[in-house]
């Protein structure tokens, strides 16, 4: 999470005094616990976006070590990749 909970607070507060202008807005709770709604909806996001963050370093991660143990370069990963796309596709090269 990249935002400090003081910050998440301050945009809770900023979000709902934005629907308190707007004046089309009636809220069906109090206040606090609009602000609480709306924290909860930015950490789901945060969270969300932390997670997809950990999924992408995870299959980077897998192929560093690939590339690694094989001591591969790029271009020999490049023609690996394309000799096999070729072989499923039945291309020959």
């Amino acid at each position: 999470m990249r935002l400090k909970p003081e910050k998440i607070e301050y945009l809770a507060r900023q979000v709902v005094e934005a629907f308190k202008k707007i004046k089309k807005v009636e809220f069906a709770a109090p206040i606090a616990d609009v602000e609480g709604g709306i924290k909860r909806v930015i950490l789901a996001d945060l969270k969300r976006e932390d997670d997809l963050e950990k999924e992408a370093e995870e299959i980077l991660k897998v192929y560093k070590q690939k590339i690694s143990m094989q001591n591969l370069s790029y271009n020999t990963l490049v023609t690996k990749t394309k000799q096999e796309l070729a072989k499923k596709k039945k291309i020959i090269l």
